[in-house]
């Protein structure tokens, strides 16, 4: 895991060793154990690299690395576990290797199979590698966008990619411009951009997951997938008691792939079904494992943040979780004397508008760091491939309304109602009852905006009715139009809308702290088994996630799995603006800059934010993640000004 850079000017310009080290270094806190750099000086061509030592800790593993007598060099960010079979697989067709390290297979595996390769490969990663006897750079990306890539191109001038966009800042001779209509689109849909390949910045692109470019000195580069999950639903069995038991063998064999490190891992634990899904099966498989080739000692431990007095906080759960196993945890409180400062300093190195500040997870990360843990598992993915969040519960619902099933309706009526806290469970159900639920994630946010308190806010936009669509970047883009809308508004989600977005949230969080992020949910092989799974599998008998509540009896606490609440790891946004943040609030939002945005009208902004701050009436939800993103890129764009 780590950060990775690259400049090839395309007009013979002399590129200088300090333009490149400086491009690399910007993300320094990516690799914080070491750093590499070559310049292949015939082509202007440099690769950089700023690492994070996992696998093979000796300067062996250093990068950018080299392979068949220097003809390709490469620089990349991630893990692919599946090295040690791959190793043997290569070692069989006469290959020989020099380190220990994964990077050393990828180059291998590139040699021999080419582009085909990357369907070898069970893992995250984003990589670069130049093949210095053809003159190209090929350009990858994982399946499901785990790690991220982004690139500029200017023809026949540079093009050049990093491991964020905030590295643009320091490459020079590039000059960072907002991209007023990506920001506008973004502010109207938190998630909108992510998925498409787009940034808040002109100029600035990112290779889509599942995509590869292969870049050329006079030709203009182009995305191709080369991964697509609607290519590949496979078979499943038809009895649900034996797809219960494949979704439990896919797990613990991707824990098994992923606990394959040369350093100390723990478990991000909030106390949900997914995280604790993971930690108590890796307690359980590891007590049941005998070969731990290049697994960790030291791997018995969850870091859990706790939000004491607030709606946000799951001590208690993650608690129970961790004394079933027996294993160790290690709970964080955010010090909210230094509230501001910490969500200021995360928000502005995110980079990106966001609908949350990020500073939950970053503590979390942040104490794993301070406590010599420098691996963690997490339980991303699941939420938005077993309709986990009360948006694709409503279009289970949809589906089984416009097929006119009053058995499953009610099933997932209840299953809606259970998501919510007592006290506004009822008004939940009966706004799912009374209003057809929206197609589209998209839609529903609209909508639900223009018919709330909060109408006013959106309204205040420029521009906020423009339809405006941005062009694929991808030669294949999904087509979903024969999906039901249950099936569509999951799979969008999980590939184009939600889960992009919280992807490139937690990596940032994770590796503003130099944290890896393994995530065993979406090993590939589980990914496709899922998707391939039927509706009632997923969501049925009152429960969301149906099969991994079922797949985990046995393994995790019967309370845990029986958990119905949807809360998350989400900070208490509604809390701090009504009490710690109030001053800066309104402070910020009455401000020169923010009253004179070129994206809102900021004085009924203003207005609208004042008085919820002085009477302390905020909510939690929608109005505070809406507020937050005005907020968020009120200060970003105030910095880069």
């Amino acid at each position: 895991m780590c950060g990775i850079a690259g400049i090839w000017h395309l007009n013979k310009e002399a590129l200088h060793a300090t333009k490149l080290q400086s491009f690399t270094n910007s993300l320094e806190h990516r690799g914080p154990d070491g750093f590499g750099f070559y310049i292949d000086e015939k082509k202007q061509l440099g690769l950089g690299h700023r690492r994070l030592s996992i696998l093979d800790l000796s300067e062996a593993g250093k990068q950018p690395m080299s392979f068949a007598d220097g003809r390709y060099w490469i620089s990349y960010n991630g893990e692919v576990f599946n090295f040690i079979e791959l190793r043997i697989e290569l070692k069989n067709k006469g290959y020989s290797f020099k380190t220990e390290t994964d990077t050393e297979i990828i180059l291998a595996a590139y040699h021999c199979w080419g582009i085909d390769c990357l369907h070898k490969f069970n893992g995250m990663f984003a990589l670069a590698i130049w093949d210095s006897a053809e003159q190209k750079l090929f350009l990858a990306r994982d399946r499901f966008g785990i790690k991220p890539l982004y690139y500029a191109h200017l023809p026949h001038l540079l093009f050049a990619f990093a491991s964020e966009t905030i590295a643009f800042k320091k490459l020079e001779n590039f000059k960072r411009n907002f991209n007023d209509t990506n920001v506008l689109l973004q502010l109207k849909n938190n998630n909108i951009l992510e998925g498409l390949g787009y940034t808040i910045y002109e100029r600035i692109f990112q290779l889509l997951p599942g995509h590869y470019m292969m870049v050329y000195k006079n030709e203009t580069p182009k995305q191709k997938r080369w991964w697509s999950t609607l290519n590949n639903i496979q078979s499943v069995p038809k009895k649900y008691e034996e797809q219960v038991e494949q979704l439990q063998s896919l797990l613990i064999d991707s824990l098994r792939l992923r606990l394959r490190s040369d350093v100390t891992l723990a478990t991000a634990l909030s106390g949900g079904v997914d995280s604790s899904s993971v930690f108590c099966t890796l307690n359980y498989m590891m007590q049941r494992t005998e070969n731990k080739e290049r697994m960790p000692d030291n791997w018995q431990q969850a870091f859990v943040a706790t939000f004491p007095g607030t709606l946000s906080d799951e001590e208690a759960y993650a608690k129970q979780v961790i004394d079933n196993t027996g294993l160790k945890g290690t709970f964080i409180t955010l010090d909210e004397n230094a509230l501001y400062n910490k969500i200021i300093d995360t928000t502005l190195k995110s980079d990106a508008i966001l609908g949350s500040p990020i500073v939950s997870s970053y503590m979390v990360y942040e104490a794993m760091r301070k406590n010599d843990v420098t691996v963690s598992m997490d339980g991303h993915g699941v939420d938005e491939m077993l309709y986990g969040y009360p948006y694709l519960v409503q279009a289970a619902y949809r589906y089984y309304y416009d097929k006119h099933d009053a058995e499953n309706k009610k099933d997932i009526e209840q299953t809606y109602k259970n998501l919510f806290y007592n006290e506004v469970k009822e008004s939940y159900l009966e706004e799912l009852k009374n209003k057809f639920p929206a197609p589209t994630k998209a839609q529903q946010v609209k909508n639900s905006i223009k018919n709330s308190s909060l109408g006013a806010l959106y309204r205040s936009l420029k521009n906020n009715e423009a339809d405006i669509a941005l062009p694929h970047l991808s030669d294949r883009p999904y087509n979903t139009g024969k999906m039901n809308v249950a099936e569509k508004v999951l799979f969008d989600s999980f590939h184009t809308g939600m889960l992009p977005t919280l992807l490139r949230n937690f990596d940032r969080a994770s590796m503003l702290n130099g944290v890896e992020v393994r995530m065993p949910f979406m090993d590939y092989r589980l990914v496709q088994y899922v998707f391939s799974l039927p509706l009632f599998s997923k969501i049925g008998g009152g429960y969301t996630k149906r099969i991994l509540r079922d797949a985990m009896k046995g393994i995790v606490p019967e309370n845990i799995i029986r958990r119905k609440l949807k809360i998350g790891l989400m900070a208490p946004m509604y809390d701090w603006y009504n009490n710690k943040l109030s001053e800066v609030i309104v402070d910020e939002v009455n401000s020169s800059a923010f009253l004179n945005s070129p994206y809102w009208n900021g004085k009924e902004i203003a207005a609208y934010a004042t008085e919820k701050t002085k009477t302390k009436t905020w909510q939690s939800g929608q109005e505070s993640m809406i507020f937050w993103s005005y907020l968020n890129t009120h200060l970003l764009h105030k910095t880069n000004l």
